[in-house]
């Protein structure tokens, strides 16, 4: 049996009426949580994260801009629309401390695996910006932070519906920090062009519309883990987005929660082989309330090694497009070799 560092922070001083990004999103995840044993889940408590872990991401004249907004909220601070309320900057720092605690709990060896369910979400916020319903950018502060504890390499997989566009931005100077982000082309925020490169350590897969379980499976054995191996991780983390399902409002691919469940149990494995199984999942996007919490359930069991069972949303309701191409063609980019369609 794994044992997984779980931390919560539901945030609900941060929330503003009729927006999708609400504490509402995690409505049913204590309920998931407690049909878990200790043996199973390790519970981690969110404090606020280090100011001294926070600026090695973020400006500090960023950071003290979005003190000021907070003070003055609630108000929306950019186009997407990304809003702030007196208690976001708390919000957000809980949800950074939260995944930094559950990471240390990860490399101390307290637990096999490690998963932040934390909000607001953060891979579209930039050093020196707010974007995309995200104050701070969570997995860019955990992978700086383990670089600092000397986790020199580390490998991020991106599998929200969105571009992951603030922590490429952190990373695509550092050759160290390989960023893998699949996600809807021609969405918000209209980045992550498979051209995209950095210093070697950029992979993007822009998917068409209606791409599913099929054509994850096929990234996760022809992308994924190859680059994983080339590139050989101290440390996994995964922006966890689960807007990428079906039912999602503001997207259009077709994951299901079994496709989640196989892409936990296939990461974890990996991690078991590159990084000494240090994985930590950090939740970003995901619109739906029973969609997150079908597919928080789903990446607990998966990796707890519990038995799958049927899938309470069932299948995706159309057929997915055939995306081998596209995938071949980002492999061989990428020096990976051309796989035959």
């Amino acid at each position: 049996m794994t044992t997984i560092a779980v931390a919560l922070a539901t945030s609900e001083d941060h929330f503003m009426a009729g927006h999708p990004e609400s504490p509402e999103r995690f409505s049913g995840l204590e309920g998931i949580l407690s049909g878990f044993s200790a043996a199973e889940i390790l519970r981690i408590p969110s404090t606020e994260a280090p100011t001294e872990d926070v600026r090695r991401v973020h400006d500090a004249s960023y950071l003290d801009r979005l003190e000021e907004w907070c003070r003055r909220g609630p108000e929306v601070i950019d186009p997407a629309p990304t809003y702030v309320t007196q208690g976001s900057g708390r919000a957000a720092r809980q949800a950074a401390g939260g995944a930094l605690a559950v990471m240390q709990a990860v490399i101390l060896g307290r637990a096999e695996a490690g998963m932040a369910l934390v909000r607001p979400p953060g891979h579209h916020a930039l050093p020196d910006r707010a974007m995309g319903f995200c104050l701070l950018n969570t997995v860019a502060i955990l992978a700086r932070s383990a670089q600092a504890r000397g986790f020199r390499k580390v490998m991020i997989v991106d599998f929200d519906v969105h571009h992951g566009n603030g922590t490429q931005a952190v990373f695509e100077a550092d050759p160290e920090v390989l960023f893998i982000s699949t996600h809807q082309e021609g969405i918000y925020p209209g980045s992550g062009k498979w051209t995209d490169r950095g210093k070697g350590n950029i992979v993007n897969v822009p998917l068409p519309a209606g791409a599913g379980d099929r054509a994850f499976q096929t990234i996760t054995k022809d992308l994924v883990e190859p680059l994983a191996r080339r590139h050989e991780p101290d440390l996994v983390l995964v922006s966890a987005g689960f807007d990428a399902h079906w039912r999602d409002p503001l997207a259009n691919l077709q994951v299901t929660l079994d496709g989640y469940r196989s892409m936990a149990l296939a990461l974890t494995g990996l991690a078991q082989e590159v990084s000494q199984g240090r994985i930590v999942y950090v939740l970003e996007g995901g619109y739906d309330p029973e969609v997150v919490t079908g597919g928080v359930n789903a990446l607990l069991s998966a990796i707890t090694g519990r038995t799958p069972m049927a899938d309470p949303l069932g299948a995706a309701p159309t057929r997915e497009p055939d995306v081998e191409n596209l995938i071949s063609r980002i492999a061989g980019f990428h020096g990976l070799g051309v796989r035959e369609p």
